[in-house]
């Protein structure tokens, strides 16, 4: 397996977790294009072998879409579900020792009259305005550096940290669902957005406080969740890679040199010349086949020169029966 692969994560692992996983898996380099906390789930891009050169545009010039849920009327010292929880009270503030939300709702009702009846109107227009260039600043837990520490090691320690604000782009925001204490919302946004800080920002605004309990990332750029792969997908040994040759790749018999590997590697999909003079191939099969075929794609026939070659591993859709030349 070597390319860029697309992944699901899911709840409870880290990023580094699936790195591992996939190294111990392929024995090759992999780096990501950007984590997601443990809490967190969703897509993952990662590099595979000579391909994590790749992987700079997707964690600093990339846009990003998430799938988030606030919880209203608190607030959390890492702005996440995963720091105290202290309940807002106007008059008392009310620290929590537990990150059981269903005690915690239990202690919401001194707010709820103040905030329960927020309409959404009055949500949507609050969460409007996040929307263009903003400044905003990093949650005080994170890994952004302060003198070579990142911050989170310090605030571990209780060292206060002092972060400078940083410009991101919202591109939209919109409302999936409300029901207090709950907020669930869509958000398009540029890499290097913290979805935590966000949170936290609009729990203000609103004046009844908020943090992130619930996050999902469903698209970077142009690759969405669906095409990622899971652990099941890699059990079962049936993979698909989206390739696209470049070089001296048309005229020189390009499209049947594939088609024949393909085939004596029991490898079904279909390869097809674009307008732009190079070559797509769509190949399905066992993991150990695919990156066989891989190999075969570099070094294509005697004419052929194989300048470059983009490769994206990820979840099978449409089961090809054949290998096959589109026209």
């Amino acid at each position: 397996m070597e390319g860029i692969a697309l992944f699901n994560k899911p709840k409870n692992y880290t990023s580094y977790d699936i790195v591992r996983f996939l190294k111990k898996k392929t024995r090759k380099k992999v780096g990501h294009g950007g984590t997601l906390d443990p809490f967190a789930e969703g897509l993952l891009i990662l590099g595979i072998g000579e391909y994590t050169q790749e992987l700079t545009k997707f964690s600093k010039e990339s846009t990003k879409t998430y799938v988030a849920e606030i919880t209203l009327g608190a607030r959390s010292t890492t702005y996440d579900r995963e720091g105290e929880i202290i309940c807002v009270d106007n008059t008392n503030n009310t620290r929590i020792e537990t990150n059981d939300t269903r005690i915690i709702r239990d202690k919401f009702d001194n707010i709820r009259d103040k905030f329960v009846n927020y309409n959404f109107n009055q949500i949507n227009e609050v969460l409007n305005s996040f929307v263009g260039e903003i400044e905003q600043t990093p949650p005080p837990f994170s890994a952004v550096k302060i003198k070579g520490k990142p911050a989170y090691v310090l605030a571990r320690k209780g060292i206060k940290v002092e972060l400078k604000p940083r410009k991101v782009k919202i591109y939209d925001i919109k409302i999936l669902d409300y029901n207090w204490p709950k907020l669930k919302f869509e958000i398009t946004c540029t890499s290097g957005t913290y979805i935590r800080s966000l949170a936290n920002d609009i729990g203000e605004k609103l004046g009844c406080g908020g943090y992130l309990s619930e996050l999902q990332r469903i698209k970077i750029n142009e690759f969405t969740l669906e095409q990622a792969l899971t652990f099941e997908d890699m059990e079962k040994d049936f993979l698909e890679f989206y390739a696209k040759v470049y070089g001296r790749v048309q005229g020189v018999g390009y499209r049947y040199f594939v088609k024949e590997k393909a085939q004596v590697l029991d490898v079904v999909g279909y390869v097809k010349n674009l307008e732009d003079g190079t070559v797509e191939v769509l190949a399905q099969g066992k993991e150990e086949n695919l990156q066989k075929l891989i190999q075969e794609l570099k070094k294509g026939p005697f004419l052929a020169r194989v300048d470059k070659l983009d490769i994206i591993f990820r979840k099978p859709k449409n089961v090809f029966s054949q290998f096959q030349i589109n026209y």
